[in-house]
């Protein structure tokens, strides 16, 4: 398992790779760049970390490849990713047009006026959007879920007193949806 592990006091990220047992097999903890940095995929042989570049336009990225056996950086182009059916949502910033129309759907579907940024993402005939609700520095991110036809089937807070936004709150994998509850807890479903 590759986990990305996000101090929000110190503002460090390392990225580890750890057994279904629990041991540390490696743990990257000195990046290039200390909290702008997630991971963005996995292959076979590598680790493609996502870079971005600056804090107003999450589009503008680099990536740093490390190997996937050992967690050091190697310096060859990222492997594509693999098929494996990893869907994750399209991120919306606060005065894009995107934003403005999922602020509308959400206000009219669940009456709460969303700020920052929110993540949109299309699956097996549902819609789940990540988004924030709250004042400037005590956010929190809900995760909910629609109908095709926009009735709203669960929603939950997954993210509480939060400073910003976050990117990739969630993502699905072989018909299920993975996201992290409070910074301490994996939450999976099974998409049926």
């Amino acid at each position: 398992m590759i986990i990305e592990e996000r101090n929000d006091n110190a503002r460090n990220v390392s990225i580890a790779c750890i057994e279904f047992s629990g041991k540390v097999v490696w743990r990257v903890n000195h990046l290039p760049e200390t909290w702008w940095i997630n991971v963005n995929r996995v292959t076979l042989n590598q680790v493609v970390l996502r870079v971005f570049q600056t804090t107003t336009n999450p589009d503008v990225v680099s990536e740093i490849v490390l190997n996937v056996r050992n967690g050091e950086p190697v310096s060859v182009q990222p492997e594509p990713e693999c098929t494996n059916g990893l869907l994750r949502p399209f991120v919306y910033v606060q005065g894009e047009a995107e934003f403005n129309t999922v602020q509308k759907f959400l206000e009219e579907r669940v009456k709460q006026q969303i700020f920052i940024g929110a993540e949109y993402l299309e699956a097996n005939d549902l819609v789940f959007i990540a988004y924030y609700i709250g004042q400037p520095g005590n956010f929190t991110n809900v995760l909910a879920c629609f109908s095709r036809t926009g009735e709203l089937s669960w929603s939950e807070e997954i993210g509480t007193n939060l400073k910003g936004m976050g990117i990739g709150t969630f993502f699905i994998a072989t018909n299920t949806l993975f996201f992290v509850k409070n910074k301490t807890e994996l939450v999976t479903f099974r998409i049926v």
